[in-house]
Parts: structure tokens; sequence; C-alpha cells
């Protein structure tokens, strides 16, 4: 009895399996299953340990996945630390290799439950199609995904080598912006650009502090080896600008004895006596490696003022200008926009670099970031060295993100506001805490006919010998995006 049951069984099994379309049907609903649920096709077909397996691993890495997001939900420096920790970038992409593999090999395995030989040939080719197309997909979004990852992974261990953390002062993180003019026929690193990026570290409110290059009796901090040599400052002259104290101490290893580059060190402590703000830590850019990094983004718009000239004193036979008006820059305009000086200044420079910055951390979003990561990657290795140490990018990361859409007040120690040949730093140190203050909401402001004296942040001026529409204005600004 229970042989022929067992008989018509199989026999009622065979009809099914001999009408088309119910194995098309069939074959089509193993792929779906192995889809939404990888395990589910092999336990309907009777695989039970492999099913079960697969399930259970899925079910597993969904937990996982849930304990994950509740714990850590609220900490997003945690978070996208672990997007920038070569250990657990290299564990996730050989996991997410392996989970790949083993999916496919569900797919295949679902495929060959659903007997597609027995299908007609038009079915047949369907299945067959469907079935590529999602193994196409999940191999082609893997090999993406690693290469992704390697290439961060890369970046990370090349240009953020250092270990040593600084911890935030007053609540604040203080950064110096440097930017380089170094190329092959010139000697040193040529500070052309030097901005202090402070930072709350709860809140993310920002204030930039930009020093022209020229910049004359700087002093230095009792601390600082340099002070002996300069108890009064950096005055020697004329040729003792600011730009100029990573050349006077480049060599000096015995003022600097356990450092890499004495000269930017020695310029770090210079930064520390002209704004009175100690620095955590610095990032270096390459300006031409800049040109890269706004290729590899697709260019930065910009609303450009005023004509400016793309060459030097040395070409001006050139002629050559970028016009005023709305436009996106490639590279090689942006470099020019951030580093001309013909028919301008260091200061109306100095302000059009600081639009330039706060545009592209505008624009720089997400999508466009992934888009360009391999790019932005290779650019990113000519384009920066920092201090900042691995285990702190995704703190800064979390305070990116704070950042955006804030306002950016800016103090910059150019005239009228300063002197640069004969700075008062008294009133220059009282101006950046007032900046400060007022940005972390700390200070009202004062009613009319109050004095201010010297402490009260130098609002946007726009002297009589330059157009305010070539940078100044960006200069000392309450909010940088509304200047440029």
């Amino acid at each position: 009895m229970t042989h022929r049951a067992s008989l018509l069984g199989r026999g009622y099994q065979d009809r099914h399996l001999d009408s088309p379309r119910v194995r098309f049907r069939r074959v089509l609903a193993l792929c779906l299953m192995t889809i939404v649920a990888p395990g589910s096709a092999q336990l309907a077909m009777g695989k039970r340990v492999m099913g079960w397996t697969a399930i259970g691993a899925w079910l597993l890495a969904i937990a996982g996945a849930a304990y994950t997001y509740a714990t850590f939900r609220s900490d997003r420096a945690q978070v996208l630390g672990w997007f920038t920790d070569p250990d657990v970038l290299m564990a996730t992409r050989v996991g997410m290799v392996v989970v790949a593999l083993l999916w496919l090999v569900l797919f295949v395995d679902a495929w060959r439950l659903g007997s597609p030989v027995r299908l007609t040939f038009a079915r047949a080719a369907v299945v067959t199609v469907v079935n590529l197309a999602i193994i196409g997909s999940v191999a082609g979004s893997t090999a993406f995904a690693s290469q992704l990852i390697q290439v961060q992974r890369s970046v990370v261990q090349e240009v953020f080598p250092e270990t040593k953390t600084s911890t935030p002062l007053q609540g604040r993180y203080n950064i110096l912006l440097v930017g380089s003019d170094a190329r092959e026929d010139r000697a040193g690193i040529r500070p052309d650009s030097l901005t202090v990026l402070s930072v709350d570290a709860n809140t993310g409110k920002s204030v930039m502090v930009s020093l022209p290059r020229n910049l004359q009796n700087v002093p230095f901090p009792k601390s600082s080896p340099m002070h002996a040599l300069y108890p009064y400052g950096f005055n020697c002259g004329a040729e003792c600008l600011l730009n100029a104290v990573h050349a006077t101490a480049q060599n000096r290893t015995d003022l600097y004895p356990s450092s890499k580059d004495p000269g930017l060190d020695a310029t770090i402590d210079a930064i520390r006596g002209a704004t009175g703000l100690k620095i955590n830590y610095y990032v270096m850019v390459n300006l031409n490696g800049f040109k890269g990094l706004v290729d590899a983004v697709g260019g930065v718009e910009m609303d450009v003022k005023s004509r400016i000239a793309m060459f030097g004193h040395d070409d001006a036979y050139k002629n050559i200008y970028i016009e005023p008006g709305r436009q996106k820059l490639n590279g090689q305009k942006a470099l020019w926009y951030a580093r001309s000086r013909v028919q301008s200044d260091d200061y109306a420079r100095m302000g059009r670099q600081k639009c330039l910055m706060a545009a592209m951390v505008d624009q720089l979003s997400p999508a466009t970031v992934l888009k360009n990561a391999t790019q932005i990657a290779s650019s990113g290795k000519e384009l920066l060295s920092t201090s900042i140490p691995q285990q702190e990018l995704g703190q800064f990361a979390d305070l990116a993100l704070k950042a955006r859409g804030k306002q950016i007040r800016t103090v910059s120690i150019v005239p009228p506001e300063f002197n640069t040949v004969t700075p008062d730093y008294e009133a220059i140190h009282a101006a950046i805490r007032q900046a400060i203050r007022t940005s972390e909401g700390k200070v009202t402001k004062p009613s009319p006919g109050t004095p201010t004296g010297t402490t009260t942040a130098p609002a946007p001026t726009a002297p009589t010998t330059v157009s305010p529409t070539e940078g100044r204005a960006a200069n000392n600004a309450e909010d940088l995006k509304s200047a440029c």
C-alpha cells in the first residue's frame, strides 16, 4: 500500500513536472527565493542541510546588522571610523567576497534544481538570461565595491600614517591648512596659503583664520625652539616674512631633533604665536595636486565676481582670463582662481581661496565622491599630507557632516583691519577670540554707542584700492558663503 502511494505521488509529481508552465514558474520562483532568502530554494526542494545552513547564516547576518544599528546608531563618529580603519576595511572586503561567492553557488544550484533543460527553448532562454543577469549583477557589484574598499584602504594607509592623537583645547580642534606651491624646480614647500580652521568639537561650528604669507614680526611661543633665536619675533627685516619661516628652519634638526620636517614645525610654532591658538593637526595641500582633485569630481561651480588673470607677471603675453559669471571651473581654472595675483593682490587671493574651499565642501556630495572614488583617491595621494591619525578620521568625518550648512565665520590678518608690517598681535588674538566666542553663541552684539575696542570681530570692509568683488569681502565675514 505504501509503495503504491509512493508511485502515485511520484506520478502526480511527474505530471506537474511535465507541465512547461509549472516548470517555468517554479524555476523563476526558485531564483526569486534565493534573492529574498538565500537557502529557501534548496529547502523547498528537499536539500535541508544546505538550505537550513544558508538560511541560518542569512538570519544571523540580519540579526548582527540589526544589533549593530541599534547599538551604534547614535554614535556616527564610531561608524564612520569603521569606514576608515584599514583592518576593518580588509575584513569587510574579504567577507564580502566570500558571501558573494557563496550566494552565487546558491543561485547556480537553484537554477539546476529547477531543471531548465526540460523547459522549451524560449522559456529556457528567459530563465538563463535572468540567472545570468542576477549572477552578473552580484559579481559586478562585488567587484566594484571590493575595488572601492581597496582604494579607500590604500589612501588611508598612505595619506594618514600618523598615530599620535591630540585632544581638543577648550572644546575646539584647530587645524592648520597649508597650501604648498612645491614643484620640482623649486626648493622647499613654499607655503603660499596659511589658514587655521577652528572647529567646535561638539557642534562643528567653524571659524577660519587666515594669515598672509607676507606677515612680519611673527612671535614664537616661549616653548618653541625658535624663540631662543628670535625672542622678539621673526624680525630680521623684509625677508623675514611668515612664509620664510619654513625655509629658515627646514634644516634645523638641532632645534627639532625628532621632527620629520623642522621647517613645518617651526611654521606651526609661528602660527601659534600669531593667532594664540594651539594647533592640533596640520593638513598640507599641494596646489598642483588640487587641480587633479577638482577634475576628479567634475569641476567646481563658482560665482566669479570679476576677471581673473590666468597668467603671471612673466607671461602676461598670454592674456587669458576667467571671465565673470556663474560657471563650473575645471582643475586648471580653479587653480588660477585660487592663485592669481595679477591685477589683484595677496589679500584678494586669500578671500578667493576661502570661497573656493567653501564651494568644494558644499558641492562634494556623497554621490559625487562615490562616483569618482578612484580618481579622487589618486589625486588625494598627490594632494594631501597630514598629521591627522587614522583613528581620528571618524571623528573628523562626523564633524564635517555637522559643519555642512552652518555659517563659517572668517578672520583674516589683512589691511585695513590689521597692519601686516608692524602687527598688533594682542589685537589679533583678541579679534580671533571674539570671532570664536561669537561663533559659539557666547557673545551678543553690542548695543549702539557701546565702545568695542580691539576685541570686536572686524566687519567685512571693502578697501578703496581693490574692488570687493575680487574676493576681499570673504576675508572678514560673519557668513563665508554669503560673502562669496
